[in-house]
């Protein structure tokens, strides 16, 4: 079972995570293309998608926990 630390921490990055991820492309755009912008970009990218993936699970298991009662 989740914990609501867990859910927090999604909802957090699905938050923060597109801001990181705009202002490190704006950043890039501004000073040229360099390693640690590029890093932070994708490591950012996935941990949005794990975190959007985590809640979609956690939101389907609430439903069918539902549906059983």
């Amino acid at each position: 079972m989740r914990t609501k630390l867990g859910t927090a921490l999604d909802i957090f990055i699905l938050v923060i995570g597109p801001w990181i991820v705009y202002t490190r492309i704006i950043e890039m755009m501004q000073n040229g293309v360099s390693v640690y912008p590029v890093i932070s970009v994708l490591i950012v990218t996935v941990a949005v998608i794990f975190s959007i993936y985590n809640l979609y699970l956690l939101v389907a298991r609430k439903q069918q926990d539902n549906t059983k009662k």
